[in-house]
């Protein structure tokens, strides 16, 4: 059984070599094929002296050679850093720094776009571009894609574990040289782990064509990536239907897609278009990333009676948590289901002993998906990664964890189960705000409002959206004596913060911001207040 994430691929490759991996638009590889490409790109790096535990950064479109690259790292004993392609360049600059990359991986737009600012980026040593033609000359060497390929040597095997790291999946906080990084670390066993989750709870099985309209640099595109692999299934990747729900329900009937993930808003565009002929093939589906709304729900399973439906929640950094099967959003209203395979929610008293069904505390993850914590941030990471205290008894059903030597995910939530296990979330702290697909942190953009100088206090809050799952709203007080006004907010937060960060609605408030019992701003309330506002927004 698979230990490492690149070992998904050899497994399948052994079992059935010819069976297409990966197809992207025309493009086909076969099991054999991938995995003989990674172990190419695995030898590469060896040739490069770069080895184990060093960062390889992948900031490539989706397609084939990006998953080459991020397995052919992990193959390396290397951790892969996958960076969104669409950032602007002081934030791909921000993560390069953050995680200390020793090689980047670009294509040729990507690597002019750039420029001269990779020179800023201790210990970046080199780049290597996917291009058709000879990369130009730049501030470090540069190798082709094809050139460094043909370098690949033999080596002495990684010591890589299923403990190592294998990753680093960033959210970016800011726009500009000073946009600030944030790293959740994941260990191959995490991965490995995450990847036999999601497709035990779909089902993917070989022979299923899965369709990933998801990035690679998010922990759903990358999970689904792996789902499918680790079930020796067909993935097909295509992340521009993201945008084009008329292309990627075209995708669906041409290319007999049988299992299909995708973010809310996706699902949101989808069900406008035609999906009779997808429905004759479409049989399991997966909706995560946050929210979707009620009426798109409906409108799903009437356009796709046939195909089983689950709704992937995410709770702070831990993704894909918990999975609800639409027919439960009546009899359990306000659920949002129970924990994924391999995974293990429990609901503490402060004595940290599990509370009785139907008795709200606080909710702490324990299992093989919890990550290792965050990059460069033990502050953050020792909050939120901590040891279970003994009260809380034995793990349940993850063969070899213990309380005693791993810790779990504090996500600083409140929650109740019933009697079926089934999760209810009560107020939240530390919250994750997940907008559209992406995963945003309130406090790095309040960090970022506050650094305005223009306002005494900020609060950033997600607030139910009926498209997008939530969106960010800024309230803030003015600095004693600025002449403020949401209008002048707005427009320093535009100057900051990339389009996914921006918010939805800037209210500058003159009175002090309300407060919770333990002195903190209630965002929960605040996101209460405006909930109204955004209920009956259109898709």
């Amino acid at each position: 059984m698979a230990q490492l994430a690149h070992e998904l691929v050899e497994e399948a490759a052994l079992w059935t070599p010819q069976a297409t991996a990966l197809r992207h638009g025309a493009e086909r590889i076969s099991y054999a094929g991938l995995a003989g490409a990674i172990a190419a790109f695995a030898g590469a790096l060896r040739a490069a002296g770069i080895g184990d535990g060093e960062r390889v950064a992948v900031c490539l479109p989706v397609g084939t050679p990006a998953v080459v690259a991020l397995l052919g790292a992990a193959q390396a004993g290397c951790a892969f850093v996958p960076i969104d392609p669409d950032l602007d360049a002081g934030a791909c600059v921000a993560i390069l720094r953050d995680c200390g990359a020793r090689l980047l991986v670009s294509d040729a737009q990507r690597y002019d776009f750039l420029g001269a600012a990779l020179g800023g980026c201790p210990p970046l040593r080199s780049v290597v571009v996917h291009s058709a033609g000879t990369p130009r000359a730049g501030a470090l060497p540069v190798q082709s894609w094809d050139a460094f390929l043909a370098s690949s040597a033999t080596g002495p095997q990684s010591a890589t574990t299923a403990a190592t790291l294998a990753a680093l999946v960033y959210t970016v906080g800011g726009k500009g040289p000073a946009a600030g990084a944030r790293g959740v670390a994941m260990s191959h066993r995490n991965l490995v782990a995450g990847a036999a989750s999601t497709a035990r709870c779909l089902g993917i099985k070989p022979g299923d064509r899965l369709l990933a309209a998801l990035p690679l640099h998010g922990d759903y595109g990358l999970n689904a990536l792996l789902a499918g692999l680790a079930a020796g299934a067909t993935v097909v990747l295509d992340a521009a239907g993201r945008a084009d729900p008329a292309a990627l329900a075209k995708l669906l009937a041409i290319s007999d897609i049988t299992a299909l993930a995708a973010l809310p808003a996706t699902w949101e565009g989808l069900v406008q278009h035609d999906l009779e002929r997808a429905a004759e093939c479409l049989r399991v589906a997966s909706c995560a990333g946050g929210g979707i709304g009620r009426e798109a729900l409906v409108l799903v399973r009437a356009r796709l009676p046939h195909t089983r439906i689950h709704l992937l929640y995410d709770i702070g950094e831990a993704c894909r948590s918990t999975s609800l099967m639409p027919v439960q959003l009546d009899e359990r209203p306000g659920s949002i289901g129970r924990a994924t395979p391999y995974s293990e929610w429990l609901v503490l008293r402060a004595d940290g002993r599990e509370c009785a069904p139907g008795e709200t505390g606080e909710l702490v993850r324990r299992g093989a998906l919890v990550p290792l914590g965050y990059w460069n941030d033990p502050q953050a990471g020792s909050e939120q990664f901590r040891f279970l205290p003994p009260a809380a008894g034995p793990a349940g059903r993850n063969p070899g964890s213990s309380i005693h030597s791993e810790p779990g995910y504090w996500p600083g939530v409140s929650a109740r189960k019933d009697l079926d296990g089934y999760l209810y979330l009560a107020e939240g702290r530390n919250e994750i705000i997940v907008s559209g697909g992406y995963r945003i942190s309130g406090r790095e953009v309040e960090k970022i409002v506050v650094g305005t100088g223009l306002v005494a206090e900020a609060a950033a809050v997600g607030v139910a959206h009926p498209v997008l799952g939530q969106v960010i709203a800024v309230l803030a007080t003015p600095r004693p004596g600025a002449r403020l006004d949401s209008t002048i907010l707005f427009g320093a937060c535009r100057a900051r913060l990339p389009q996914h960060m921006l918010p939805a609605m800037v209210d500058v408030r003159r009175a002090p911001l309300p407060r919770a019992r333990d002195g903190q701003i209630d965002r929960a309330l605040l996101a209460g207040e405006l909930a109204p506002l955004f209920a009956e927004v259109a898709p």
